[in-house]
């Protein structure tokens, strides 16, 4: 579970509210993915049956697929809060599914905007298998949850993360585009991409190793070992729970290399840690970097590795800003 936006802190939700709306083409269904025929999907499994499962017993949560966007927004009117369940199915993404556009299929940017102008809570949860364009959303919806294809459990997976259960830790190993004019936007693209080649904002809607948690982290003492060319060396960071729940968080070590006999990405990924905090609790993260994985292709048509100038990013995501160089 990717949590990818929770506004005002709006998850994780009460057990006990008195009204649920659950709508959406994907609320009562928890979608399997490509090559998954032999498993039929059913309801059972879908996020509708086991919010009910979850919630008091003094809690109504009332159901509606959509398809009628006037009866949708009848149905959130009445809610305290709304749970959106829209993204995709098993025969629009998968070998041979491939899309024109990467917006809400079918129906559901109009119902998607129909209920949120209710001014009701809205939580949105997608179930989907590739990255969805959902800027509209992103502005406008206080709580997003990717769920990508969950499987069949997927429905009470989501309903934890949702009450707050579980404490989702999820990274998103894959850019989200504003567009599907953006594409290919990826994190490690060279420093000769410019943001001037794309009309409008070029920044993605979610950037590589993006993930919200119900808690938050801060990252400090940032410090890196003897770097060697031969010999393996650490680099370590201080990584603290500030918030008020216990969680995960996935430390995220990335490179720059400054000089280089070919270009080099602007930044690559060459670590990761998930690690469990208290409230209040910090640990020391230890990163051990090998020489290979800071060897190039290089202008002699070899892999090695190169003398000069190296920044290291570590924090939450590809956006770490908390830096050090070290020289080789």
């Amino acid at each position: 579970m990717c949590l990818l936006r929770n506004e005002g802190q709006l998850l994780p939700l009460q057990k006990n509210l008195q009204r649920i709306a659950v709508i959406g083409p994907n609320a009562n269904i928890a979608r399997l993915g490509d090559y998954t025929e032999a498993a039929l999907e059913g309801s059972s499994q879908g996020m509708l049956e086991q919010i009910r499962k979850l919630v008091s017993p003094q809690t109504t949560v009332s159901f509606a697929d959509g398809d009628d966007i006037a009866q949708a927004v009848a149905l959130a009117k009445t809610a305290d809060v709304v749970i959106l369940g829209l993204g995709e199915w098993l025969k629009i993404s998968g070998e041979g599914f491939d899309r024109s556009d990467l917006d809400l299929p079918g129906n559901q940017e109009a119902l998607l905007e129909a209920i949120v102008g209710t001014g009701k809570p809205v939580v949105l949860v997608l179930q989907n298998g590739r990255p969805l364009s959902v800027t509209w959303a992103a502005r406008h919806v206080p709580a997003i949850l990717e769920a990508w294809y969950p499987g069949e459990f997927g429905g009470r997976a989501i309903a934890e993360t949702l009450f707050g259960d579980n404490n989702p830790a999820g990274r998103l190993t894959i850019t989200f585009p504003r567009s599907v004019g953006q594409l290919p936007d990826f994190y490690d693209h060279f420093p000769s991409r410019k943001d001037s080649y794309i009309e409008g904002d070029s920044s993605p809607l979610f950037v590589f190793g993006h993930g919200l948690s119900y808690t938050t982290f801060k990252y400090d003492q940032l410090a890196v070992g003897t770097p060697s060319m031969d010999d393996d060396f650490t680099v370590s960071v201080r990584v603290a729970n500030t918030g008020t729940r216990e969680g995960d968080e996935v430390a995220q070590l990335y490179v720059r290399q400054e000089t280089a006999s070919v270009v080099t990405p602007v930044k690559a990924l060459k670590g990761f840690s998930r690690i469990h905090l208290l409230a209040g609790e910090s640990k020391t993260v230890l990163f051990r970097l090998k020489p290979a994985s800071l060897a190039v292709w290089g202008a002699s048509q070899q892999w090695k590795v190169e003398p000069g100038k190296y920044t290291i990013f570590v924090g939450g995501s590809s956006q770490a800003t908390l830096s050090s160089q070290f020289t080789l």
